[in-house]
């Protein structure tokens, strides 16, 4: 199965969103089009781990906005507004996907597709190396579930922390270290010692809270 590749990447700036939160809500036009071009392409590239339909995922985004702004006058002020979009984001993607499957009741479940892997990119080592390292991430990546591989996403692609992640997928916090756990045990004890130190140096220290 082919997989999309997890870049990592610099975490999210979020001066500024909540002025822009509260003229949206008032119904600045140019505040909600700040928030829809800061959040849209990171909610397209989150929602095309969970299908390759890019059409669905469009139409998603363009809901959850568009709701957003017909409710603008009622919704409440999140902790975190990009916590809240990708929560909602997710929700939205896992009701059309059932409604899609025509199922006749509607229930999250943990039988659900998320195709990512983890990609290491550093100048500190040669390409040669790199590729080998990418090779074995890859390989033990695929054997996670789809949720271990989500919450792997969640804390080094977005560096969103552990009481982030949980809100996201709608687990307790006690319920995401268990998942991370797990995950980072697997890992260990399928990738070469030399494999695993190198992905601790590269990791580690800067992305693990």
């Amino acid at each position: 199965m082919q997989t999309d590749i997890l870049q990592i990447k610099k975490s999210h700036n979020p001066d500024n969103e909540f002025i822009q939160w509260k003229n949206f809500k008032n119904g600045n036009a140019a505040a909600f089009e700040y928030l829809y071009k800061t959040h849209s392409a990171g909610l397209y590239n989150y929602g095309s781990k969970f299908t390759k339909d890019k059409d669905l995922i469009k139409e998603c985004i363009q809901d959850l906005f568009v709701g957003l702004w017909t409710r603008r006058h009622s919704v409440g002020n999140p902790g975190h507004i990009k916590n809240y979009l990708y929560k909602s984001f997710r929700h939205a993607i896992f009701k059309k996907i059932f409604q899609l499957s025509k199922n006749e009741t509607y229930e999250e479940t943990e039988n659900y597709q998320f195709h990512a892997v983890l990609n290491i990119e550093e100048t500190i080592i040669d390409n040669e190396r790199q590729l080998q390292v990418n090779e074995q991430l890859q390989n033990a990546m695929a054997k996670l579930t789809a949720r271990q591989r989500e919450a792997i996403f969640l804390k080094f692609h977005e560096q969103l922390s552990y009481e982030e992640i949980s809100q996201i997928m709608g687990i307790s916090v006690k319920a995401g270290y268990k998942i991370m756990a797990r995950s980072l045990d697997y890992l260990r004890n399928n990738l070469s010692k030399d494999d695993l130190l190198l992905l601790y140096l590269l990791l580690h220290l800067k992305l693990i809270n």
